[in-house]
């Protein structure tokens, strides 16, 4: 008996080490799909394939935030974040790509970021139009049908949208 316990502690030992040292090479299955999926040279299909096997949703959010030099990737790396933070993140800060943020207002539920996007949004009126499609807090509409002097056009749409 004593010795298929010390048999047992032995192997799971081994595994824990090769596991261990799989990592420390980087050998594992999410670094080898993100140096797959990372690799520019790559197929795009080749590369998104390889993201959808990426279990570490950090770097994944990490592809979506920083990753401007590959908007088509970057955009595929959204689609598979389901962090409300990050995606907000993207809608709130992300000024230099008007089409990613955009969709990324497409993939958010909070209603307080929409809300601010069209409230303070004023340097882009089809991105404020946009959010006030999606917006659902009546306050927020009223507010803007109320108070924005700056766009009439914004206005009546706010306008239109009151229940």
């Amino acid at each position: 008996m004593k010795k298929i316990l010390f048999a047992l502690l032995c192997s799971c030992l081994l595994c824990t080490v090769t596991m261990t040292v799989q990592a420390q090479e980087g050998n594992t299955a999410d670094s080898v799909f993100l140096k797959i999926a990372l690799n520019e040279k790559e197929d795009i299909e080749i590369r998104q394939f390889a993201l959808t096997r990426v279990t570490d949703h950090s770097m994944i959010s990490q592809i979506a935030l920083n990753n401007k030099e590959d908007v088509d990737f970057r955009r595929f790396a959204l689609t598979r974040i389901n962090d409300q933070s990050v995606i907000s993140q993207i809608v709130l800060n992300n000024k230099e790509d008007a089409d990613f943020r955009r969709f990324a207002l497409t993939r958010t539920n909070d209603q307080s970021v929409i809300g601010q996007i069209a409230l303070n949004n004023k340097e882009d009126a089809d991105f404020r139009r946009f959010a006030l499609t999606r917006i659902s807090d009546q306050s927020v509409i009223r507010q803007i049908a109320l108070n924005d002097k700056e766009d009439a056009e914004i206005r009546k749409f706010a306008l239109t949208r009151i229940k």
